[in-house]
């Protein structure tokens, strides 16, 4: 796990086997979230049409790819960057005020982080979706690309657990590229739509 500039403590006797248990069901769940979405697109597939089905070709394996590039974020870059502000961060001028985060407190945020990273890169799947059922266009998305840029820097908010714009930045400037992207591949889309509809 990405470590901290300060000793971990923990308060209770059980900490360290409800941590382990927490680390499996957690890392559990993440390994198993293509197997996870695969049974709730089985779920919802008997209410598609079958061109909405043929639409939704191969969206386990994109929103598969997008959650693991999240979780690989918020893990390898995010969190250790975040811990390590967190952990050396001063409240005004004194030095006196040391911080000893306990063990549960670490992990809660750890795993925010992560699987919070993980859902955030799902925009793209989302943005597609709703482009392939011609629910948003093109023409759309670049319009209101300002306001878009907006809820994702609060999203990223809401996210992050730390007051610090750096930390702000580096989530969000990963989902404003992976929106940017949207609006091209979108483009793109209802471009060749058009040359398959015209005689």
């Amino acid at each position: 796990m990405p470590t901290v500039d300060t000793d971990l403590q923990s308060t209770a006797f059980s900490s360290l086997f409800m941590t382990s248990i927490s680390i499996a069901v957690f890392g559990g769940i993440i390994v198993a979230f293509p197997f996870i979405f695969w049974e709730f697109w089985k779920f919802i597939k008997p209410a598609l049409t079958p061109k909405e089905i043929k639409n939704t070709r191969g969206s386990i394996t994109f929103v598969s790819f997008f959650f693991f590039a999240g979780v690989a974020f918020g893990y390898y870059l995010l969190a250790p960057f975040t811990f390590s502000f967190l952990s050396n961060y001063k409240l005004g001028n004194s030095n006196t005020m040391i911080v000893k985060p306990t063990l549960d407190d670490y992990l809660e945020n750890l795993i925010d982080l992560i699987i919070g990273c993980g859902l955030a890169f799902e925009l793209p799947v989302v943005v597609l979706v709703l482009v392939r059922f011609g629910l948003v266009t093109y023409e759309f998305m670049a319009r209101t690309r300002p306001y878009a840029i907006v809820l994702i820097f609060i999203l990223a908010t809401i996210i992050t657990p730390t007051p610090d714009v750096l930390t702000l930045i580096a989530l969000s400037l990963p989902m404003c590229l992976l929106y940017e992207s949207c609006i091209w591949i979108a483009w793109f889309m209802q471009r060749k739509a058009a040359r398959a509809e015209s005689p």
